[in-house]
């Protein structure tokens, strides 16, 4: 994961897919990036480089989300491809957080 950091929101940039072998160093690199820029309002995770998601990567999505939603900061998923964005309809992930 690439933290990728503007004026206006943070991308989380998922290089590689949210699978239970890759979850620690994303999740680190997430929590750091968030960390170090608590003005900015607006985190968006970019999941156009993953093409599988496993139970560990449903959690590391919620929990992020879980955790920029009580920062009182927007959260957002770009670039899913259909079968993330069907799974994330199955779990109704996206009545929470945009999804797109």
């Amino acid at each position: 994961m690439e933290a990728v950091i503007n004026e206006n929101n943070i991308e989380l940039v998922v290089k590689l897919n949210l699978v239970a072998s890759n979850i620690d160093a994303q999740l680190n690199t997430a929590k750091d990036a968030l960390s170090k820029n608590p003005d900015i309002n607006s985190i968006v995770l970019n999941l156009e480089n993953v093409t599988e998601i496993d139970s560990m990567g449903i959690n590391l999505v919620v929990g992020l989300y879980k955790q920029v939603h009580s920062e009182n900061r927007k959260f957002s998923v770009i670039n899913t491809s259909r079968a993330i964005l069907n799974l994330f309809n199955l779990f109704k992930l996206t009545s929470y957080f945009e999804v797109s």
